[in-house]
């Protein structure tokens, strides 16, 4: 991404996961559990499930806001979806015992994008994650 990134929405999903919404559209779901857990200053959200819920854009896009303490920048919100996006799509294709170039075929991705999404350069779109998920339960089905 050439622009900074910047948020056009937020909310609170399960556990201590937020839902991104980008300014060019693209949705991400991050996992901050383990974020949280490395700084005092997220303390209360690490404990306070209506807090953690009273999540909001700050100003401009440029962050995550609870209250005026506690902030987490649109940045650092962008490098989480990028390497948790890589992570997921690695561990699925490893259960699938695929190469990549398998993978993206059956998920109906370029190899060129599965290359980038893997490497964390590209966020993972949501709907890849969900054709992934969708190919598991016809699998489990099966």
């Amino acid at each position: 991404m050439s622009a900074l990134p910047n948020i056009r929405a937020i909310r609170a999903g399960k556990d201590r996961c937020v839902v991104v919404t980008w300014k060019g559209g693209a949705e991400s779901v991050i996992d901050l559990s383990q974020h949280l857990g490395q700084y005092a200053v997220f303390a209360p959200l690490r404990s306070d499930d209506d807090l953690f819920r009273t999540v909001r854009v700050g100003e401009w896009g440029w962050c995550a806001h609870w209250s005026d303490e506690i902030e987490i920048s649109a940045d650092t919100l962008w490098r989480l979806a990028l390497q948790q996006g890589a992570e997921w799509l690695k561990a699925w294709r490893g259960a699938h015992r695929m190469s990549q170039d398998e993978a993206a075929k059956a998920l109906g991705v370029s190899p060129r994008m599965w290359r980038y999404y893997e490497s964390g350069s590209h966020l993972l779109p949501k709907t890849v994650r969900l054709a992934g998920i969708g190919l598991d339960a016809l699998e489990h089905a099966a």
